[in-house]
């Protein structure tokens, strides 16, 4: 009877010890695969902004045509070599990003059509053309959507624990820590200025 208990103590020992083991594989998974994501959602932020920025000061240039309109076609390509990873976001963030990316083209599209070319990376709008509203709409449009895409990733960076809790996360300390980051060699010349003067839009850091 003794060897039969001995026996069933060993066999117990060996299931926590496998239970354990289990336990401890997907715990490193989930938090390798949550550290992803927060890096996606970084890239794809820095990203968004800049391309927010870079419209928006085409915007605030469109109705003077004393400066050519520039072309955010480079950070859309950027942005495109993140697109592959979005299903680790949530839907809402998918589309969003997708909604904006749609607009980025749009902008570009209608740019190009009623532009002259200026070594491939801006357009001359001729201070009388009738393309003018067009763009406008799509600038504006495109403006929108990527605000739209950065509050819904700034929004979902924040745990769903956390955001259920009864304490409010502390979003300044976190804004602290993403400046410090969007501040490494690595972002710092996708990020280098702050949003210019004009159609000022608040939005706040990203929170990690």
């Amino acid at each position: 009877m003794w060897s039969t208990s001995e026996h069933f103590v060993q066999l117990s020992f060996m299931a926590v010890i496998i239970w354990g083991a289990q336990a401890l594989a997907r715990r490193a998974h989930s938090e390798r695969v949550s550290r992803e994501t927060r890096r996606l959602r970084c890239a794809l932020h820095i990203g968004l902004s800049a391309l927010n920025r870079l419209y928006r000061d085409n915007l605030a240039n469109l109705p003077g045509g004393e400066r050519p309109l520039i072309s955010g076609r480079n950070q859309i390509n950027l942005l495109r070599t993140q697109l592959g990873r979005l299903t680790s976001l949530e839907p809402p963030e998918v589309e969003a990003v997708m909604a904006a990316s749609i607009a980025a083209e749009r902008a570009e599209t209608e740019m190009a059509i009623a532009g002259r070319k200026v070594g491939g990376v801006a357009f001359w709008i001729s201070k009388k053309d009738e393309a003018k509203g067009i763009i406008e709409s799509a600038l504006r449009e495109v403006c929108s959507t990527l605000r739209t895409a950065e509050e819904i990733l700034i929004s979902n960076a924040v745990p769903r624990a956390e955001r259920a809790s009864e304490a409010p996360p502390n979003r300044e300390a976190d804004a602290d820590e993403v400046r410090a980051r969007a501040g490494a060699p690595g972002f710092r010349r996708a990020a280098q200025d702050t949003p210019p003067n004009g159609e000022q839009v608040k939005v706040p850091e990203l929170s990690y």
